[in-house]
C-alpha cells in the first residue's frame, strides 16, 4: 500500500501544470470569480512519501470518465483514478498555490495568505496563514480523521470553491471563497469561529534552591587558670 501510494503522489507530482492564474500575475490585474458546482469537484489531502500531506484539488470537467471515487467516513478515503488514464480534457487537478488561493469578502487574498495541511489531534486540517504571520489563521476545511491516505477535505460551512476569472473569461485557478472578510479587517476568524488548536504550553522548571549551611562559630577553648607557685614556708 505505501508504495502504491508513492507512485500516485509521483503520478499526480510530475503532470503538475502551471495554471493562468499565477499568483505573480494578481499585481498586475484584478481578478473576479465564477462560482462552480461543489458536487464537480473535491479537496483532497495527499499523503507526502516521507511525512505529513500535500493540498490537491481534483475537478470532474467531463462525465467521460470519473475523476476519483469515495469510500468510507471518518476520514472519507479517496480513491484518485485520473492517474490511471491520460485525464486531459476529462479532469481538471490543481497542486500548489499556482492553481489556488484564498479570497474572502470579494478580496483575491493570493499574496497574503498560504494554504497548508496540519495534522492536529488526529484530524487534518486545512489552514490559511498570513504570509506576515501579523493577523489569524483560518480554518478552512478538515478531514475528520488522519489514516495516512489520500482523504477527502471537507469544507467549514462558510467556505466554498469557485474559480478564478478575468474580463468574463473562467481561468483554471481555485478560490477557496468565504463572503466573510478577512480576519484582520474584523478580529474574527474569516467565517470560522473555532479556535486555531495550540499546543499547550509547559511550565518551565524551576531550579531548586540548595540550602546554604550557616556557618557555625568555631568553640575556643575554654582559658585554664595559671597555677600560681605555693610559697615554702
Amino acid at each position: 500500500m505505501k508504495h502504491s501510494l508513492v507512485r500516485t503522489a509521483a503520478a499526480l507530482a510530475g503532470s503538475a501544470i502551471l495554471t493562468l492564474g499565477a499568483i505573480g500575475s494578481a499585481k498586475a490585474f484584478t481578478f473576479d470569480e465564477t462560482e462552480i458546482n461543489q458536487d464537480r469537484v473535491i479537496v483532497i489531502a495527499q499523503p507526502r512519501a516521507f511525512g505529513g500531506y500535500q493540498l490537491l484539488i481534483v475537478e470532474q470537467v467531463s462525465d467521460k470518465r470519473k475523476c476519483w471515487s469515495e469510500s468510507g467516513s471518518n476520514p472519507v478515503k479517496v480513491d484518485p483514478l485520473l492517474v490511471t488514464f491520460d485525464f486531459t480534457g476529462i479532469c481538471g487537478r490543481a497542486t500548489d498555490s499556482n492553481g489556488f488561493s484564498i479570497r474572502m469578502a470579494g478580496t483575491d487574498l493570493a499574496l497574503k495568505y498560504t494554504l497548508s495541511l496540519e495534522s492536529v489531534d488526529g484530524n487534518v486540517l486545512l489552514i490559511g496563514t498570513p504570509v506576515d504571520y501579523q493577523g489569524k489563521s483560518v480554518i478552512i476545511g478538515r478531514t475528520n480523521g488522519d489514516i495516512n491516505e489520500f482523504m477527502k477535505i471537507t469544507l467549514d460551512p462558510a467556505w466554498r470553491l469557485s474559480k478564478r476569472a478575468y474580463q468574463g473569461r473562467t481561468l483554471g485557478h481555485f478560490y477557496f471563497t468565504t463572503n466573510e472578510p478577512a480576519p484582520e479587517e474584523i478580529g474574527n476568524t474569516g467565517g470560522n469561529t473555532e479556535a486555531i488548536p495550540q499546543a499547550t504550553p509547559q511550565p518551565t522548571p524551576q531550579p531548586i534552591p540548595i540550602p546554604i549551611p550557616i556557618p557555625q562559630p568555631i568553640p575556643q577553648a575554654t582559658p585554664q587558670p595559671i597555677p600560681q607557685e605555693i610559697p615554702i614556708p
